[in-house]
């Protein structure tokens, strides 16, 4: 078996992923990092920069421009934490909605795709685990 398919398939997979996931986020005015922060937001309310920038495993100033687009749309919410310092960031009511529509629309694609493929629940599992594998690797 050639290891390097697994990557290659994986690489292969993403760009046209992405690329007909993009349509979807135009809808609602937003990039592909923009909604995964987005959605690390969602899963993870009251969370901070810091805590965005690791999980994402973006630098934190990548993380600090994508969040002031957020901002600046109205899909979050900065308070005070308990630090000064610190700032916990939350989605607002439009940024709940706007999560909640796209996250339709992206897994009714996703649902397609998967139907398209004709994968079962066995296969899907084996794929999931075999990238959080690789994943908490890296």
């Amino acid at each position: 078996m050639d290891v390097n398919q697994l990557f290659n398939s994986f690489t292969e997979l993403y760009r046209p992923y992405i690329k007909r996931i993009q349509p979807i986020l135009d809808k609602y005015d937003l990039h592909t990092a923009q909604f995964l922060v987005l959605k690390d937001i969602y899963l993870h309310e009251q969370t901070t920069l810091v805590q965005i920038s690791k999980r994402r495993s973006i630098e934190k100033p990548s993380a600090r421009k994508l969040l002031k687009v957020l901002i600046e749309q109205e899909l979050l919410i900065i308070t005070q934490g308990e630090d000064k310092r610190e700032k916990l960031i939350s989605l607002s009511d439009k940024g709940f909605r706007v999560y909640q529509e796209a996250m339709d629309d992206i897994t009714a694609f996703q649902e397609s795709v998967i139907d398209q493929a004709a994968l079962n629940e066995k296969e899907i599992n084996a794929a999931v685990q075999t990238f959080e594998k690789l994943k908490n690797i890296l």
